[in-house]
């Protein structure tokens, strides 16, 4: 059962010991998120992990974020970078910072519109701690306000298609396998990073505007030898499209320029044929669906941001 007032669901008991677990810090990104942070930080104050260390990196935000975390949140150490550098520009602020200090931890990068439950944490780096293969890992994460129901089971990215995609989304949680697994894509949402990985993959591409950077850099990890292990038996609740909205031509644009930029970027030529006819029915049918249920400019957003990508590159 999920209780908002105590961010607690029925989650099994956790085989791993409190101290057992490596070191963790916790990047949580802001931008204008205020109420979000009021969930977020909460959860992993009470998360029980022992000697968790969190940072917030504020992106120029304008609303009271850095002034009510410092009230009520005097445990997270706060990084002000004065501009919204983005996704992946905040982030890397924060990841230099750790480098820089020669932290020896895990790292986990949480999107700030997310809660964590009790447990999550313990089970996702006891995991991770375990398997010597992986160099990221991913909890499950579920829809916040239908806890039952997932968002991502783990990610897929079609070779041949290019098509990146979550498993399980909007399936019920209990009918999915519990065990962990390796797979292609592990979300910014929640991604959890070996120390390695800066020192074999290096920094998040600051060249995606906005979506992308995930996949990008998971892509790199599986190139450079590593893998993304996906525990499900640690979880993570969304509030999914807080910041943008659901299907909005801004995020639908962004998201389609990010997504060629992804495919020129890591699919070679010889698979440019097979990428046609896939992203021709990805993106077509999406500008369908879109104008399907009355919205003309989602529909041309769509189609949009492939083509400023493309003529960017054509420059």
């Amino acid at each position: 059962m999920f209780e908002t007032s105590g961010f607690q669901t029925a989650l099994p008991k956790s085989k791993v010991s409190p101290g057992d677990t490596s070191p963790l810090a916790v990047v949580v990104l802001n931008w204008n998120g205020r109420h979000d942070l009021e969930d977020c930080l909460r959860s992993l104050r009470d998360s029980g992990y022992v000697g968790l260390r969190v940072l917030m990196v504020d992106n120029g935000s304008e609303d009271d974020s850095v002034v009510w975390t410092r009230k009520h949140h005097p445990e997270v150490e706060i990084i002000e970078t004065g501009q919204n550098l983005r996704w992946a520009g905040g982030n890397n602020v924060a990841l230099r910072k750790l480098q820089e200090e020669k932290f020896a931890g895990k790292i986990l990068l949480l999107n700030n519109d997310t809660i964590v439950p009790q447990g999550s944490l313990e089970r996702l780096v006891g995991a991770f701690d375990e398997d010597p293969e992986a160099w990221a890992a991913t909890p499950r994460i579920c829809y916040a306000h239908d806890p039952a129901r997932v968002w991502y089971d783990g990610g897929r990215i079609g070779r041949y298609s290019g098509w990146v995609r979550h498993h399980g989304i909007r399936q019920v949680a209990g009918k999915l396998e519990p065990g962990p697994r390796y797979v292609e894509y592990g979300t910014g949402c929640a991604l959890l990073l070996d120390p390695r990985v800066l020192h074999e993959v290096g920094e998040l591409d600051e060249q995606y505007f906005l979506y992308g950077e995930d996949a990008d850099y998971s892509l790199r990890i599986t190139e450079a030898g590593g893998r993304i292990l996906h525990v499900p038996r640690a979880l993570v609740l969304h509030k999914v499209s807080a910041s943008l909205g659901a299907n909005t031509p801004q995020k639908l644009r962004l998201r389609s320029r990010s997504h060629i930029r992804l495919l020129r970027q890591h699919w070679p030529p010889s698979r440019w044929l097979f990428l046609f006819f896939g992203q021709a029915v990805f993106l077509g049918g999406h500008s369908v669906y879109h104008l399907w249920h009355g919205r003309p400019e989602a529909a041309f957003a769509v189609l949009q941001g492939a083509l400023d990508q493309l003529r960017e590159r054509s420059q």
